[in-house]
């Protein structure tokens, strides 16, 4: 560039405009080579240290292109995990570097923190890194990390729905060695965390969903729906549950003179351990049963979701079904058998109740929160979501509280007819939820 006068000439805005063009253009031609290269080996399933670079330099360039994540993870787990065991991919392609990994969805999820891709790779790298951890104790500084990560995005946006998620697959980890007092304290800041948020933003369901999943549910309890029989074939008669249950016993069949009617037990829509909604009684004299008894003591149920009414004895009349029975029939397989005496209730560990973690007493909890979601009810009355949670919390809490059960009833139904005119797209869904009051 030649001097005028002692002074440099600087270029005109047109020419800076023009190379700047001219190099972005060069720049964007290098980049769409790359992500043609890398198409053509993917769809040829070229799974190599080649193709495992380009995906390198490909998120180095664009963090938010989620195809490049989605062939990273093809490669590493059709090539580079799969091949190890062989001498030629060994050579080919060193261990997966899952720190390295790590580092790289930090990055992304710096530059977009919300990104539900970024949240799912970085679970799937994490995995990987808790598989390979050598000892209890890195393991456990893993999930730490993890658990602070969560604490860092959380901080950084309220409505960060993948962090609050993630968080609450970590939580029960995090407390497993802590004393009861250490982990309720750690639920008591829990719920400040999250109060925190919908304070700031009750609008944002991200953190009005954690809180629902904090405070867990009552179990509900075991019911009957109903006891039907074919109208054109007496002998077959239907009970069903509002979720799978166990027999200890068979119930008693009885006709008009209350005489007991022998039968056949059938879990309709079973599973290998016996649990059905649907159970199928057959007849197996003349006699034509009119009523079924039921003991509460006489069944389990098959999740930690429900419960069963303490000392409760169903005396159901049977209501008349048309509908062919021929079919139904044909589908009667796997008889009922008296279970051992050893029979326990369930082993689900997925849907225990997920705040067995903490101890805290649960009607003083549902007490306090309800009263919390009242306080923000005061500063926003018209908050859809705080309307929703008041309802969700005060049906919690009469599974808890047998007193006040009218009252608490009465307040859902009037928090849900203002729902109703409030939030108008989900009227019906309220609706609905009044009837099963």
């Amino acid at each position: 560039m030649s001097d005028v006068h002692g002074r440099k000439r600087e270029k005109t805005t047109e020419e800076v405009v023009k190379a700047r063009k001219e190099k972005e253009a060069i720049k964007i031609k290098e980049y769409n080579q790359l992500v043609q290269e890398c198409r053509e080996k993917m769809e040829k399933k070229e799974y190599t240290q080649e193709t495992f670079k380009l995906t390198s330099q490909l998120v180095d360039w664009n963090l938010d292109f989620y195809t490049i994540w989605n062939y990273r993870r093809i490669l590493l787990q059709e090539f580079i995990l799969k091949g190890l065991n062989t001498d030629e991919q060994q050579q080919n392609m060193p261990k997966p570097n899952w720190q390295a990994e790590l580092g790289l969805v930090d990055k992304m999820l710096t530059m977009d923190a919300r990104n539900f891709h970024g949240w799912d790779y970085r679970r799937f790298v994490v995995g990987h890194l808790r598989n390979n951890a050598s000892n209890p104790e890195e393991l456990a500084h893993i999930v730490q990390g993890e658990y602070k990560f969560t604490t860092q995005k959380i901080n950084q946006s309220f409505s960060n729905y993948s962090a609050w998620h993630q968080r609450s697959k970590l939580l029960p980890e995090i407390v497993e060695s802590m004393t009861t007092e250490e982990k309720n304290q750690v639920a008591l800041n829990e719920l400040d965390l999250v109060k925190n948020a919908i304070y700031t933003d009750p609008e944002d369901q991200s953190a009005w969903l954690y809180y629902w999943w904090l405070l867990g549910r009552a179990p509900d309890n075991i019911t009957i729906f109903g006891a039907y029989q074919m109208e054109n074939d007496p002998s077959i008669i239907i009970l069903g549950f509002n979720d799978k249950i166990k027999f200890l016993q068979k119930p008693r069949l009885l006709n008009e003179r209350d005489k007991t009617i022998e039968y056949k037990l059938y879990p309709f829509d079973s599973t290998k351990n016996k649990s059905a909604s649907i159970w199928i009684l057959q007849t197996l004299d003349k006699h034509i049963a009119k009523r079924v008894t039921i003991g509460s003591n006489t069944i389990l149920p098959s999740t930690s979701a429900k419960s069963i009414p303490y000392d409760k004895v169903w005396d159901i009349g049977l209501k008349k079904l048309d509908r062919n029975a021929g079919s139904l029939k044909s589908k009667l397989i796997n008889e009922w058998k008296q279970p051992p005496a050893t029979t326990k209730m369930f082993k689900d560990l997925t849907l225990n109740d997920q705040t067995s973690w903490f101890a805290l007493d649960k009607l003083k909890l549902f007490k306090d929160e309800i009263e919390a979601v009242r306080e923000l009810l005061d500063i926003e009355p018209d908050s859809a979501w705080a309307l929703q949670t008041l309802v969700h919390f005060l049906n919690q809490f009469a599974l808890y509280e047998k007193q006040d059960q009218d009252a608490i009833y009465d307040e859902i139904v009037a928090i849900l007819d203002k729902l109703c005119d409030i939030d108008s797209d989900r009227k019906l869904r309220y609706k609905d939820l009044m009837n099963l009051i």
